[in-house]
């Protein structure tokens, strides 16, 4: 019976790839955005004639366009594809989206955003070498973790990009990841920093745009606001009750504060303190450009976030009664007892060999409205996320690699005498070495993103932030953090992946929920503290220049 079953799940998946046809509509849209990004990239080569320019814009982005670039950049393919998938899997409140990212963006405005912009660096790793007196061991220090999590976001990046065009072209995933690689290659080796801002920013408008008119769209779908959340209800009786523990365990409540506090406001809060959201300070006019830019990196964040949580709420409801797969699929729904839409997405995925099968369901959600023009819409939207995303990391490790690492670290002449021509090199090489891991992805891309923040709040978080508000910050506990955090992080996500199915449980214990084992980064900074009061601080001088002045 299993066997039979199995053959008709492919006779279906065949037909379902030979039936799929793009739709010229989408294409157009699509062609109108690659035209415009690339464009930009092109128009902002005569800009780019200095290190500075490639690596930092100039230090001339206003406070709306860096903002919108912040959030385009920050809310990667992790929020656009992530957390519909997210709700979809687990159903849960979307006041968890909306209060991580309105607390947590907004504390980057006091902690890093004003001082990071008063001190004026090039690269992240600037401040670690300059606050804790190591100039070239801190490069290292501050910058492997920063590789670590870089090569984690541009593969979830590449990821997301490839499924739209997968949405776009109805082309295998394999051949859509290295359209997603020439694609992201063309704008960003040619304009650098500039190129990258201000695509971002257009990007910023397209993708919440794309949210909020496929959200409407969705309810309107189902005749308004009430109609929708009953049908939604009927359909997933429990989607709106706190997520709960694994089976047996009690205390629901916990649970939904281990998300808020756990999940949402912990990827938040990192805001402050991930390299390619800290970039983003150091591009702004000055201090209240980079501050004023949060406020609007939280607006455009937040009106993203809302649109996303309904389309994760009406995704079951909206594939299982509108998708044009749902009558194939039903039949294998109701012989192996799944839900219709977990069917509906595994066709898909066996089409189109699509990585991790759920990352599609926002996509499987707006197919369903059998609207090309707004499909063009989100794909446009989900392009602009996923591109402007691959693009900030790379311009961060491209910096870290050639001006950290190759320039200042090891002083090879050819990086020093043509830093622009350097970080396009590395740039290629980048693309091309993640776009071979995104080709089988390690996880959904939402969890790719926690594992890559976690990684680096935890061992890199307190000596950024303690370094800028606390005098008794001190470079041992800057090296022992970094050096304990970063293994811990990797090791104990994997493990859980592993043992477990997913990194989300504690990796000693499965009935205990730890988003991504964020309990590392309080462990971190408690870490930081107990061996700062038991290590000599820096100098006076460098103490006052790099943590008290900046504050003022």
């Amino acid at each position: 019976m299993l066997s039979m079953l199995s053959v008709a799940f492919a006779a279906q998946a065949s037909e379902v790839s030979k039936a799929a046809k793009a739709d010229p509509i989408v294409i157009a849209f699509a062609i109108a955005y690659f035209v415009l990004i690339i464009a930009v990239g092109v128009y902002s080569r005569k800009f780019t004639q200095k290190a500075t320019d490639y690596y930092v814009a100039g230090r001339s982005v206003g406070a709306f366009t860096n903002g919108a670039a912040l959030a385009s950049t920050y809310l990667s393919p992790a929020s656009f594809l992530g957390l519909p998938a997210f709700i979809f899997i687990l159903g849960y409140p979307m006041w968890w989206a909306l209060i991580g990212i309105i607390s947590g963006m907004t504390i980057a405005g006091v902690l890093t955003a004003g001082p990071l912009r008063k001190y004026g660096p090039v690269t992240f790793t600037d401040y670690y070498c300059d606050r804790y007196e190591m100039p070239v061991l801190g490069r290292f220090i501050a910058g492997i973790p920063t590789f670590i999590a870089g090569i984690l976001y541009i593969v979830l990046s590449l990821v997301g990009t490839a499924i739209f065009f997968v949405a776009l072209l109805k082309v295998n995933y394999v051949t859509s990841i290295w359209i997603a690689v020439v694609v992201v290659l063309l704008y960003t080796v040619l304009g650098g920093m500039y190129a990258t801002t201000w695509n971002a920013m257009f990007q910023c408008l397209i993708m919440v745009a794309a949210a909020l008119i496929a959200a409407f769209a969705i309810i309107g779908k189902v005749g308004g606001l009430t109609p929708f959340f009953q049908k939604v209800i009927e359909n997933s009786p429990k989607i709106f009750n706190p997520p709960s523990a694994p089976e047996g365990a009690p205390h629901p409540f916990v649970a939904t504060w281990m998300g808020v506090i756990g999940f949402f406001l912990t990827w938040h809060y990192g805001f402050a303190t991930m390299p390619y959201t800290v970039v983003r300070f150091f591009t702004a006019m000055d201090e209240k450009t980079a501050k004023r830019s949060i406020i609007w990196a939280t607006l455009m964040g937040g009106l993203l976030y809302f649109g996303l949580a309904i389309i994760g709420i009406g995704a079951k409801l909206i594939m299982e009664t509108y998708h044009p797969l749902a009558a194939k699929a039903a039949p294998i729904a109701q012989a192996k007892h799944k839900p219709l839409a977990i069917i509906i997405l595994v066709l898909i995925k066996k089409a189109f060999g699509i990585g991790k099968v759920t990352d599609y369901a926002m996509i499987a959600a707006v197919e369903a409205l059998k609207s090309p023009l707004l499909m063009g819409i989100l794909v446009a939207g989900g392009l602009s996320i996923a591109m402007s995303t691959v693009a900030g990391w790379v311009m961060v490790l491209n910096a870290l690699i050639t001006r950290d690492w190759l320039g200042k670290a090891f002083n090879v002449k050819f990086v020093e005498e043509n830093p622009v021509t350097a970080a396009r090199i590395i740039t290629v090489i980048l693309l091309v070495v993640c776009g071979i891991i995104a080709m089988n992805p390690p996880g959904l891309v939402l969890d790719l993103s926690g594992w890559a923040f976690v990684v680096i709040i935890a061992s890199l978080g307190p000596a950024l932030i303690l370094g800028i508000w606390w005098k008794k910050a001190t470079k041992a506990a800057t090296i022992v953090t970094a050096l304990t955090m970063t293994p811990a992080t990797l090791f104990t996500w994997l493990y859980a992946k592993m043992k477990y199915g997913k990194p989300h449980f504690f990796f000693l214990n499965k009935k205990i929920i730890t988003p991504h084992q964020f309990y590392w980064i309080f462990i971190g900074f408690i870490i930081f503290v107990i061996v700062s009061l038991m290590t000599q601080p820096c100098s006076e001088e460098t103490v006052k220049k790099y943590c008290e002045e900046l504050h003022e």
